[in-house]
């Protein structure tokens, strides 16, 4: 199957990333704010007052949830930054103490093999 192939309703490969879940949270609280207002008992002017107030706020709210969504990726990407070069570290080792044991191993079958008396011949 191809990697940009489309199955049922969703597509792999598209590109939808964290640009696209921006819009979608933000469309998303906007209709809930939106239902949440129309839904509650007040008058029409208090309510178009309510509405006109929240609309000035959407651009600093959004302004503040990008921060806060930027801060969250900056963490995730420093912790992923973290945890690698701690694997690699612990890779390293390890690879030092598998070249350490095996130039001791070759050491003693060198010296067993060198070992040996002069008369015996194998």
């Amino acid at each position: 199957m191809d990697k940009n192939s489309c199955s049922s309703d969703r597509c792999s490969g598209s590109g939808f990333g964290l640009g696209s879940w921006l819009v979608g949270l933000f469309f998303g609280a906007l209709g809930g704010v939106t239902i949440a207002l129309l839904t509650a008992p007040k008058s029409g002017k208090e309510l178009r007052g309510e509405l006109r107030e929240g609309a000035k706020a959407i651009p600093e709210r959004a302004s503040e949830l990008l921060d806060d969504t930027l801060d969250l990726y900056a963490s995730g990407v420093n912790y992923a930054q973290v945890a690698v070069e701690e694997q690699t570290m612990r890779v390293k080792k390890a690879v030092a103490a598998g070249k350490l044991a095996a130039a001791k191993k070759r050491e003693e079958l060198d010296y067993s093999s060198s070992s040996a008396l002069p008369f015996q011949h194998h």
